[in-house]
């Protein structure tokens, strides 16, 4: 394991960041006066801290210095330290909103929770400057962790699926005569991270539609464990894939991405059994694990931002883009419905490659300021002219003819990329733009349907605009164009792409969230009225349950519908809603910033 990480002891105290995500690269005591007026009289002890750079001591190192996440250890029980950290990104408006770090104290209070003092902040010769105090505990030898948000290792990750792995051990022996409701799970490397991590690929579904065989190796540069089986091929039943971590510091997508993982394995909730009934599920964990184990905040071991590469992915650079990209266009065929049948799938050949498109084989006939740095980048405005990229690293994923087949028909159900972010609260999605209403309509569907089963995920503050699939990042300079939305969008032609966003400390609105019909009271019940919570990992697991629900009210299979008692009492009154909703946005212009009066003046007409 890469860890770029120190330890280091400073007055008396150890400090370490040599641990899988961790990031600290100095440590400075400040020293009192002798009049005692150099000190902070609220500390007993105050430290000077920095944290690493992306990719420091390299030739790619950047601008990113976010995140942070380290260790402290030899306090004394009832004493205050006063921790500076002395080179942040400028996330003024983040803290300006409220949030703080997160402790917890091992022994003691190993459980992850935000400090109770809000922390201050200003900005001294031009650099970000974070304080915060802590009380340490009375545990002897114990250690102290700090963090920018709620961890997720790829450790973690790792043996959160080896625990799964020995739980669904059985499953490589299902064949079509299993019980059609048995879950089938699978789990195998995609492929490996410049640093030989693995990017995991999770396979879920039922049995229903299970077929003897084996999905193909149909990319010769995925699946490098040979001798071990690839996951089995599925019928009738179209691909909802998620993604997580492409951005290494934006942990709130690990926790929804948990959240969606926990709930379409529960073998007793019907809801959970319908979907796995009616989709296979695709989902890769981390997108960018050198990022996660080196404490990274957005880029990858040479700095780049991963999130604009998938117009045209190089294996050799980028090996989980590209593979996230061939895993999409390969279901996009394999799994899609045949013009007037919901059953039959296209023909695909087993193997992908660059030789097989050439040669006409059978796939080729078809600045420093980072406050407003989300997952797909700056906020800020820049141009909005579309890049233009040369597909000359992948032609296999950039065919014209992949567009011959149509939204609805596509073998790609849904596709959503999962990140946190900073400046912008609540949790929302960035959708693409259509020019048409009907698809516009379609594809604000599924946001809207989020939000009937969560009270935590705020549809006005969703964005389908075209400026926001063009626009250019403040300091990167890349367009949106090249975000995995975007591109498999224009690769594809599928309507529901998506970016997940989640803020990393609260959010502006409470969902009103109707009961769920015919549950029994088995439902989680609709929240009380009140004021957004400082989020927890609790709180984007519930979003990550949300957007496996709302998956299931697309097809109008949900024993346990919210929409019955909501105001559009059906999938299609909540569509005509949308439609009115599109219309009165586009009377009043593009802007994100309309979407209350649109709501509300689609509230109108449909009254």
């Amino acid at each position: 394991m890469v860890l770029t990480g120190i330890e280091t002891r400073c007055g008396n105290l150890f400090f370490t960041s040599k641990f899988d995500s961790g990031n600290l690269a100095r440590v400075e005591k400040v020293c009192k006066d002798e009049d005692d007026s150099g000190g902070d009289p609220r500390a007993d002890c105050e430290f000077n801290v920095w944290t690493r750079p992306d990719a420091a001591g390299t030739p790619f190192e950047n601008g990113n210095r976010s995140w942070f996440y380290f260790g402290v250890r030899g306090g004394s029980a009832g004493r205050v330290i006063k921790i500076n950290i002395m080179n942040m990104n400028r996330q003024g408006k983040l803290y300006a909103q409220g949030h703080s770090p997160i402790v917890k104290t091992v022994p003691g209070r190993p459980k992850w929770e935000r400090l109770r003092d809000r922390p201050i902040w200003e900005t001294v010769d031009n650099n970000f400057v974070l304080s915060f105090y802590h009380r340490f505990l009375e545990a002897k030898g114990a250690t102290t962790y700090f963090a920018f948000c709620y961890p997720w290792s790829y450790e973690e990750q790792q043996n959160q699926l080896s625990l799964l792995d020995t739980k669904f051990k059985h499953c490589p022996e299902m064949t079509p005569s299993s019980s059609p409701d048995a879950i089938y799970y699978h789990r195998e490397v995609l492929c490996h991270s410049l640093d030989n991590y693995n990017v995991d690929l999770i396979t879920i579904s039922s049995c229903y539609g299970i077929q003897k065989e084996e999905e193909p190796r149909f990319d010769e540069k995925l699946f490098p464990c040979r001798e071990k089986p690839r996951c089995k091929a599925f019928k009738k039943k179209r691909v909802y894939l998620v993604s997580s971590r492409v951005h290494p510091g934006e942990t709130p997508a690990s926790f929804v991405f948990n959240g969606f993982l926990d709930f379409i394995l529960d073998p007793d909730d019907p809801r959970a059994k319908q979907l796995r009934r009616l989709y296979v599920f695709k989902l890769i964990p981390i997108l960018n694990p050198d990022g996660v184990v080196r404490g990274h905040y957005r880029t990858d071991s040479r700095g780049v931002n991963l999130n604009r590469m998938y117009l045209d992915p190089s294996f050799d650079l980028f090996p989980s883009i590209y593979a996230s990209k061939s895993l999409l266009v390969y279901h996009h065929v394999q799994n899609s419905v045949q013009p007037g049948s919901k059953d039959k799938t296209k023909k695909q050949p087993t193997m992908l490659s660059s030789c097989d498109i050439q040669s006409g084989g059978e796939f080729g006939d078809f600045e420093d300021d980072t406050e407003h740095l989300g997952n797909e980048g700056s906020e800020g405005e820049g141009p909005n002219d579309p890049v233009t990229t040369e597909a000359v690293h992948s032609p296999n994923l950039s065919n014209r003819s992949l567009l011959d087949i149509k939204p609805h028909e596509s073998g790609i159900a849904l596709y959503v990329d999962l990140h946190g972010h900073a400046s912008k609260r609540g949790c929302f999605i960035y959708g693409n733009y259509f020019d048409t209403e009907e698809n516009q309509a379609d594809n604000m569907l599924f946001p809207k349907l989020i939000s009937l089963n969560t009270a935590h995920f705020d549809f006005t503050g969703c964005n389908f605009t075209e400026r926001n699939m063009y626009m250019k990042d403040k300091r990167e300079g890349l367009s949106k164009e090249g975000a995995g939305r975007v591109a498999m969008y224009k690769a594809l032609g599928i309507i529901r792409s998506y970016t997940l966003e989640c803020n990393y400390n609260t959010g502006r609105i409470m969902n009103s969230i109707p009961q769920a019909t015919g549950d029994g009271g088995r439902a989680t019940p609709p929240p009380l009225a009140g004021f957004p919570p400082k989020y927890t990992q609790a709180h984007f697991e519930e979003v990550g349950k949300a957007m496996a629900i709302a998956g299931l009210d697309l097809t109008e299979c949900n024993p346990w519908s919210r929409l019955t008692h909501s105001e559009f009492v059906s999938l299609h009154g909540l569509r005509e809603w949308l439609k009115r909703y599109v219309r009165s946005l586009r009377g009043l212009g593009k802007g994100a910033s309309n979407a209350s009066r649109a709501m509300r003046a689609a509230a109108k007409a449909s009254g």
